[in-house]
């Protein structure tokens, strides 16, 4: 089952941004300037390599740890991004798009907590059988 779910998590965090942030929203959005694009395909395209090591580890090479610290890197960066976002004057969501709420909370920032708490409970289980299996 935590295969499955790390699978569910590396594709929230590799290939839905991909989906989501190639349109004016984010990666043609008009108010961004030519350096904030040049950091968005970095993102994107990092976040995709991680989802295609984290598959390639967790499908073909049976690794299951590894592939949950991926998807966590990829997460808890977008939590730790939206902790500190009034750090560095961030924003949950852009000016002028819209972004669905769900309980009072947008939506990325509510699917990439709860991909991490997740990722998380996974992985204590995978640490935890590991260890078991030592």
């Amino acid at each position: 089952m935590g295969k499955y779910i790390t699978t569910l998590c590396l594709i929230v965090g590799g290939i839905v941004p991909i989906i989501v942030d190639i349109g004016s929203s984010h990666l043609f959005n008009p108010d961004w300037d030519e350096h904030a694009r040049v950091h968005e395909v970095w993102r994107l395209s990092t976040n995709f390599l991680i989802f295609c090591l984290g598959i390639y580890l967790l499908w073909v090479k049976k690794n299951k740890l590894l592939p949950a610290f991926l998807s966590l890197c990829i997460h808890l960066g977008f939590v730790f991004s939206a902790a500190t976002m009034s750090l560095y004057g961030g924003a949950a969501t852009g000016e002028g798009v819209p972004e669905p709420l769900i309980i009072g909370i947008p939506l990325n920032v509510f699917m990439f907590s709860t991909m991490f708490l997740i990722q998380s409970t996974v992985l204590i289980f995978t640490l935890k059988q590991s260890v078991t299996e030592e």
